[in-house]
């Protein structure tokens, strides 16, 4: 079974974005001070890339799970 990590964008209350990432094993990381979603976008893109290159896929907290573990 892949590993999984989970992501969700986060519009903070200064206008900003930032990303909020769950790993696998519960550690949580933040990327804030984004100033346009589109940035934000970018960062998850970035990270996607990155993780799938280690067999890990990257989900959005809010898609439905499709039955993948």
């Amino acid at each position: 079974m892949a590993r999984r990590v989970i992501y969700s964008i986060v519009d903070c209350t200064d206008g900003r974005f930032a990303v909020a990432v769950v790993a696998a094993s519960g550690t949580r990381y933040w990327r804030g001070g984004m100033l346009t979603l589109a940035e934000a976008e970018d960062c998850v893109e970035d990270l996607r890339a990155a993780l799938a290159s280690c067999g890990v896929a990257l989900v959005r907290l809010d898609e439905p799970d499709m039955g993948q573990g």
